[in-house]
């Protein structure tokens, strides 16, 4: 009975000791209340916004996806706008973007085969814009594939422009970053040959420089051939 009377005093005062505790450290922490939760309820709204943005990004990605295949079953070129347009900077974009300047790559090099010259200057007008578009993509730096068709077509854009040397480099590039594409083995063989007619116009340019003198030089022979035998008044000398 003792026994039993100590153990509970005992307990009392762990309780008593638990509970003088709890109390210090409620005062030790009441100052610290205020800052504790709203540092907890801010982070509980940067939670929440993530969440949101997060699904309302996904949301916005499927939504783009959806009217880029729209686009892509109707083949019409306003769709594709519609998706760069009201998507800017997702995959879906990228590729809308690509598509509109694969087919102005396309219809332009056509042109580019036409005979009357208006023909030409739309073609060019229509490589230019293709060229800007694929160079459009390739500043938001896209994922491997669009990266990849980008450069490639950007590089086809401009050997069509007849910018050959920066073509080359295009071509290169495709060559050196993707080796294992399928473009890769096309993308060095139109390297390889651009390399060689960047050479050959060079020798062309400089052999129609070393030409010009000599052609001056040889109409002066004429001239002085035909007026040779007559002074500045034009009268013969004679001996």
């Amino acid at each position: 009975m003792e026994y039993e009377m100590k153990s509970e005093r005992r307990h009392e005062l762990q309780d008593n000791d638990l509970a003088d505790s709890v109390e210090q450290l409620s005062e030790r922490l009441r100052p610290y209340v205020t800052p504790i939760l709203s540092v907890a309820i801010g982070a509980l709204i940067l939670v929440l916004v993530g969440l949101f943005v997060s699904s309302r990004w996904e949301a916005n990605r499927s939504e783009s996806w959806d009217t880029c295949l729209a686009a892509l079953v109707t083949g019409d070129p306003e769709g594709f706008r519609e998706v760069i347009l009201r998507y800017p900077g997702t995959p879906a974009a990228q590729w809308a973007e690509l598509i509109l300047a694969d087919r102005n790559l396309s219809e332009a090099t056509d042109l580019l085969f036409a005979k009357i010259d208006p023909a030409n200057d739309v073609a060019r007008e229509r490589l230019e814009v293709a060229a800007a578009a694929y160079a459009d993509v390739l500043s938001q730096r896209p994922t491997d594939m669009v990266a990849e068709r980008a450069t490639m077509g950007l590089a086809k854009a401009r050997e069509s422009l007849g910018e050959l040397d920066q073509a080359r480099r295009g071509y290169e590039a495709v060559a050196n970053e993707y080796p294992s594409s399928p473009m890769a083995n096309l993308a060095t063989e139109h390297a390889v040959d651009l390399a060689l007619r960047v050479v050959e116009r060079v020798q062309s340019e400089a052999a129609s420089e070393h030409a010009l003198p000599r052609e001056a030089q040889a109409d002066a022979a004429d001239v002085d051939a035909d007026g040779g035998g007559e002074d500045g008044d034009g009268e013969l000398h004679g001996g």
